[in-house]
């Protein structure tokens, strides 16, 4: 029994990671004493949570894990993350990576770009083809919903972007700008035009 649950935890994780996990841990026993009152057997309960935690979202490669390596050792010391703040943090450097932002950053782009939505869309300033379509999706699906629903709705915006990004995903090209109508009034042209006006206006004058 204890053999197939092991198996069914550690599924969809390399051994690389499970391997990483057991020295990211002999790194937080170090930092965090805390750590060190837990028994073998809650330690290898905890990693195991852990191990399922990343394959339940994602987290399978050894990269992704170095991301979060590096976002908790930004932390102060004595810091110990649950496994939802490292996934999480695994996940907004991840979104760098494929060139997408990451929530916080996707929310304060999505407030500028209400100013923009509704008559002047195409003078907004996009980042790149996959904001532009990050900003359109999202726009279109909570334009009539609450804040809490925008926040709600955009991992899972951020989590459909990186898919397409990863398996090349043909973004469509930001719509170029309209430019203005052409004026058919020139004025130095009226200008030289009244100005001959008057010019012969006093030529007749003249000649009466």
């Amino acid at each position: 029994m204890n053999q197939l649950t092991n198996q069914s935890l550690h599924q969809g994780v390399s051994p690389q990671v499970e391997k990483f996990i057991d020295t990211l841990f002999d790194q937080l026993c170090a930092s965090c004493p805390q750590l060190l009152n837990l028994t073998l057997e809650r330690l290898q309960v905890v990693k195991r949570q852990w191990i399922l935690g990343f394959a339940e979202n994602g987290i399978t490669k050894i990269t992704q894990v170095k991301r979060g390596m590096a976002e908790m050792r930004a932390k102060p010391n004595g810091y110990l993350p649950s496994v939802g703040e490292f996934i999480q943090a695994c996940k907004v450097l991840d979104y760098h990576v494929l060139g997408l932002p990451n929530e916080a950053e996707l929310y304060q782009r999505y407030k500028t770009f209400l100013g923009y939505a509704r008559f002047n869309r195409d003078e907004f300033q996009y980042r790149s083809k996959m904001e532009f379509w990050l900003l359109k999706n999202l726009y279109e699906k909570c334009k009539k919903k609450s804040e809490e629903d925008t926040l709600k709705t955009i991992p899972k915006l951020l989590t459909e972007a990186a898919e397409k990004v990863r398996s090349n995903f043909p973004f469509e090209d930001i719509p170029k700008m309209i430019p203005a109508k052409p004026s058919f009034y020139d004025k130095a042209k009226a200008d030289k035009a009244r100005d001959s006006l008057m010019a012969m206006m006093k030529g007749k004058g003249a000649l009466q």
